[in-house]
């Protein structure tokens, strides 16, 4: 499948994915800092409200592993992570 996500879709994915990563679970909470594209790729919180659940359940030692790491029809991220 032809990867075809808009800049402004892989740019919020991108700051949600660095600060699952390093942990950064306030930068999470607080995405609308991120303007344009937040407010582009989250129009309403029913689709991005259950990572906030993910990330309740996930522990400090958990190993994150990130796959799928996509957009398709321009703003619909497929990136998934796995808590280990």
């Amino acid at each position: 499948m032809e990867d075809d996500g808009f800049k402004w879709a892989y740019s919020f994915d991108d700051y949600i994915k660095t600060n699952i990563e390093n942990r950064n679970h306030d930068n999470i909470l607080h995405y609308m800092s991120q303007g344009e594209a937040a407010k582009l790729a989250v129009p309403a919180p029913d689709h991005f409200n259950p990572i906030l659940y993910l990330l309740g359940a996930s522990d400090e030692e958990d190993k994150i592993t990130v796959y799928n790491n996509s957009c398709m029809l321009g703003s619909l991220s497929m990136t998934s992570y796995l808590f280990e």
